[in-house]
């Protein structure tokens, strides 16, 4: 079995960051939703999550859903984390990485025509 691609560093700095550095992509995605997506939807969604990962037994912390990703996609995020880390000598999380993937690809997206954006 080979090594995985991506192995999170331990005892060292890589892992010292504090809170805000650590959920920038975070905020900066959710900034961004803010802006280009419909603040009524957006609420909706995150509201019903929410209730949905709080309604279950012992959980009383942030909302956490699991999605299934595809191994090429996986592979994307861990790539990008070990760029990261090699880049600034600090570790960042897959939720991270998606983060900033969304948030890079957010206005395009909702431009898309698909996504009833005018193509521009």
């Amino acid at each position: 079995m080979k090594d995985p691609l991506y192995t999170r560093p331990t005892k060292t700095d890589a892992s010292k960051l504090g809170v805000r550095r650590r959920h920038y992509w975070s905020r900066l995605l959710r900034q961004k939703a803010r802006r280009f997506l419909p603040i009524i939807d957006m609420m909706t969604a995150e509201e019903t999550h929410a209730t949905v990962a709080r309604s279950r037994r012992g959980q009383n912390k942030a909302a956490w859903i699991n999605i299934s990703l595809r191994i090429d996609q996986i592979a994307v995020v861990e790539v990008l984390q070990k760029l990261h880390l090699k880049k600034t000598g600090k570790e960042i999380s897959r939720a991270e990485v998606l983060a900033a993937l969304m948030a890079a690809g957010l206005h395009p997206i909702v431009n898309h025509e698909n996504f009833g954006g005018n193509g521009n």
